[in-house]
């Protein structure tokens, strides 16, 4: 019976790494709060929204879930920013959310965290914040299936939001059945921040291209080495100078991807890296700096970067596969067609599942026909911008969710 019940735990907890990561007196903690959680009753209509997510972090997560809260507070709705970064490991470097639990009485969490953080934010704090009260798990993946070791999350959340419907398939394959499962994307708003290229040492006369990413989101997904090979093939295609600008954070956590990207970059002058932290306002001047994003992504659960260069009014060359479809449809983009394959991640993030092979070289031609023509470059910065007006705005998905919120919407 001992090794039975022992077995019972095991399977329940998301992996031998959490097993580990938490003490004894907590995980029983834990196991109490899930296995003898009751359904709340629903928040009355003014009760104030918890957002606990990233927000004092330099994080995709951390400016969507600053979105969300900022999007909720336009509404007229009454916000707390939970920010819970220090307690799940990332330093947090902006002043935005509190880190204090909040305190008690009616109110709706949203717990803007994918299921394992959302399991160590249970077992950390053993249930308190979320007792009694209606929670709403906002959950992002990039592949058609979600973890095996997510499947445990679904004990602690009354719905399920997710950024795109390419998310929602994922989650609602696994999800409980009658378990509410939502599309609700990113608040994306428009930006007219101006160009600086000397704030980045960027030259006047070329057409720059833009590649964008996070090391820690592994570069096999984000496929930084595609763009480049796609940014050369495009490059000699072209009579007028170029110059791809590869922006990362993350380099110091995962310095064998950035080892293998700073290789294939070797000592090409019409490639510049830039790993320095920016600002929000730096990093909107570079992106308005650019003429160019260029995102052949292996896989995005939504696509926040390429959402804002769209909303920049600047024209993306991206795979045509993943979460943003959603936005890029009706030729809001030039999308590269693409094959499903295996996926083969060497940081190990992504595994027993599928993903988009970019045809690198329709991309390449794809990007040389923008690079070439200053016109096609506004016409579809022009489109890009009219579809994230349409879809993403702060006012659309506020509406969206303040309805999702009251249970007007399935």
């Amino acid at each position: 019976m001992i090794k039975q019940l022992k077995r019972l735990v095991w399977r329940a907890l998301p992996g031998a790494a959490h097993a580990v990561s938490v003490r004894l007196p907590t995980v029983r903690a834990w196991l109490d709060y899930g296995w003898n959680r009751r359904r709340p009753a629903s928040a009355p209509a003014d009760a104030p929204v918890i957002v606990a997510g990233f927000h004092g972090a330099v994080l995709g997560l951390g400016e969507a879930a600053r979105g969300l809260a900022k999007a909720l507070r336009a509404q007229g709705r009454q916000v707390v920013d939970w920010d819970v970064s220090e307690r799940l490991g990332h330093a947090r470097r902006l002043p935005d959310g509190d880190p204090a639990e909040p305190t008690a009485g009616p109110a709706v969490l949203i717990a803007h965290m994918n299921p394992t953080e959302l399991i160590h934010l249970v077992a950390q704090t053993r249930g308190a914040p979320f007792r009694g009260r209606r929670t709403i798990g906002y959950w992002a993946w990039e592949l058609p299936r979600i973890p095996r070791a997510w499947r445990a999350a679904f004990r602690y959340v009354d719905e399920v939001w997710t950024p795109s419907r390419f998310t929602a398939d994922a989650v609602r394959a696994a999800a409980p059945r009658g378990l509410v499962v939502r599309v609700m994307p990113h608040p994306v708003p428009l930006s007219d921040a101006r160009a600086d290229r000397t704030l980045f040492d960027l030259p006047q006369d070329a057409v720059i291209v833009l590649c964008a990413f996070d090391f820690r989101s592994s570069i096999a997904r984000k496929n930084p080495l595609g763009a480049l090979e796609a940014y050369r093939g495009a490059a000699a295609r072209c009579d007028v100078r170029t110059l791809l600008v590869l922006k990362t954070v993350g380099a110091d956590d995962a310095p064998e991807a950035a080892a293998t990207v700073r290789a294939a970059i070797g000592a090409a002058d019409d490639v510049r890296l830039l790993t320095a932290s920016m600002s929000a306002q730096d990093r909107d001047a570079l992106l308005a700096s650019c003429d160019i994003l260029l995102s052949l992504h292996r896989a995005e659960g939504f696509g926040l970067l390429p959402a804002e260069a769209m909303a920049a009014g600047k024209p993306v060359v991206a795979t045509g596969w993943s979460g943003n479809l959603d936005f890029m449809g009706d030729g809001a983009a030039a999308l590269a067609p693409a094959r499903l394959v295996p996926v083969d991640d060497a940081q190990g993030m992504y595994a027993d599942d599928v993903w988009a092979e970019p045809d690198l070289d329709v991309a390449a031609q794809l990007l040389a026909d923008l690079i070439g023509d200053p016109a096609a470059r506004a016409a579809l910065g022009a489109r890009g911008r009219a579809a994230v007006a349409g879809l993403l705005s702060q006012s659309t998905v506020g509406e969206s969710a303040v309805a999702a919120l009251s249970g007007h919407v399935q």
